[in-house]
């Protein structure tokens, strides 16, 4: 009975992450993404000016009564869905019940976007990054709305937004084209008004949902080269001979983390997945742990591709799913946006488990060791961080000096990369 009792609990888990994970996929075939070439500095007034003449272009009666009370006139915006939601609200509020004489009132004011995050690593409340943004707000009242100093931003709410009528489809599109800027949405209606209120960030982009790849591309092929296949060969003879992994297990990974990554390749040209292939050979040298290997091979996949943390903890269960999320720079609970660096190094900073260190370091050691494809600038920040940071963390974990081949190799390319008077950094 204690056996049935807790396989039973066994299933229901499983069962519960299995609808969460059916939840996730909902949310995010529901959701709009960014092309982030197209994210681009937007000056906001000329903006408006454009989209007021083309409304009265068409013969439409629009007035625009526009109190700009902001000290931040610019925002990085996809400058064509900025102007496009200016345009559909203004126009569509004009010709709303609740609008007087065709008039439409805009402010806009400073205010600041709140996003919760939580540190895996201690047990305390949710974190919270804050952003300055710029509040929109459209609304049928001859007189400025009362903005709020912060507006909290969640993950999308589990129910659909759904339009009374064909007229107000332009608040949908709307909620889309905020959403995806990393911003707020709040729509108030009554008899007597209307008010559509947006927060975009004004320089959000680790907050957007941005593009990494079309989806529809993993569906059709996979980026491979004579190269990549010869290293998925050589890895599964690697990893099934030091580790306890079965050769289907390892085979069945790549070819996981192959679909995922689609056709995406890296700066060198070569298939984005000889990269985890990559970091799980070099993690071969100071583990043997399974789960460390699997989370090495899977280390990006939650990060770059579709694939969610409930996916993984699925398929390879929690400490797996555990390790991914350690060495993963979006936020996995709640509102998904890429943290800070310095949030980055903070998380890793106090993470104690040495086996989160290996993979972390392994990673970077591979993205030094193929750094040459990358422009010089991003050569010199990417050394820098090396050095102030990954270094000096992997130093503090070498108590058997297991790692200090790693920490050698980092040293000599850092110093090939950095301007000679920022060596100190380090020999500190």
């Amino acid at each position: 009975e204690a056996k049935l009792g807790e396989v039973l609990s066994l299933t229901r888990s499983g069962l519960y992450k299995f609808s969460n994970l059916l939840l996730q996929r909902i949310k995010e075939e529901r959701r709009f993404h960014l092309n982030a070439n197209d994210i681009k500095p937007v000056v906001i007034d000329p903006v408006i000016f454009k989209v007021r003449g083309d409304i009265h272009g068409l013969d439409e009666p629009m007035q625009l009564l526009l109190y700009n009370q902001a000290t931040q006139q610019t925002l990085q915006a996809d400058p064509e869905l900025f102007e496009r939601l200016l345009a559909i609200n203004l126009l569509a509020i004009s010709k709303s019940e609740q609008a007087l004489d065709a008039t439409v009132t805009l402010t806009i004011v400073d205010t600041t976007l709140k996003y919760y995050y939580q540190d895996v690593n201690q047990e305390k409340d949710s974190l919270s990054e804050k952003l300055d943004a710029l509040a929109f707000c459209m609304s049928t009242s001859a007189h400025p709305e009362h903005i709020l100093s912060t507006y909290q931003v969640d993950d999308m709410p589990t129910t659909v937004f759904l339009p009374k009528t064909a007229s107000k489809l332009y608040q949908v599109e709307s909620r889309h084209i905020v959403q995806a800027h990393g911003g707020y949405v709040e729509i108030t209606e009554t008899e007597e008004k209307l008010v559509c209120l947006y927060i975009l960030p004004i320089a959000g982009k680790r907050f957007m949902r941005l593009k990494t790849y079309d989806p529809v591309d993993l569906d059709r092929e996979v980026a491979e080269t004579p190269e990549s296949l010869a290293q998925e060969k050589e890895l599964v003879l690697l990893v099934t001979k030091k580790t306890s992994l079965t050769k289907e297990e390892v085979e069945k990974t790549i070819a996981f983390i192959k679909k995922a990554h689609g056709l995406t390749r890296r700066k060198s040209g070569e298939p984005y997945y000889t990269h985890p292939m990559a970091v799980a050979k070099i993690l071969l040298e100071v583990t043997k742990d399974p789960e460390v290997i699997l989370a090495g091979l899977l280390h990006d996949i939650v990060e770059d591709t579709l694939v969610t943390l409930e996916q993984i903890e699925l398929l390879y269960g929690k400490q797996v799913a555990y390790l991914v999320d350690m060495v993963t720079h979006y936020n996995t609970h709640g509102y998904r946006f890429l943290f800070a660096q310095y949030i980055i190094e903070d998380m890793l900073s106090n993470c104690k488990d040495i086996r989160v260190v290996y993979i972390k370091l392994a990673d970077r050691l591979h993205n030094m060791r193929t750094i040459g494809f990358r422009n010089k600038e991003d050569q010199e920040r990417i050394a820098r961080e090396t050095a102030c940071f990954h270094i000096r963390w992997g130093a503090k974990y070498n108590e058997n000096n297991e790692l200090s081949p790693w920490i050698s190799e980092l040293k000599s390319i850092c110093r090939q990369r950095i301007q000679p008077g920022l060596l100190p950094l380090i020999e500190q």
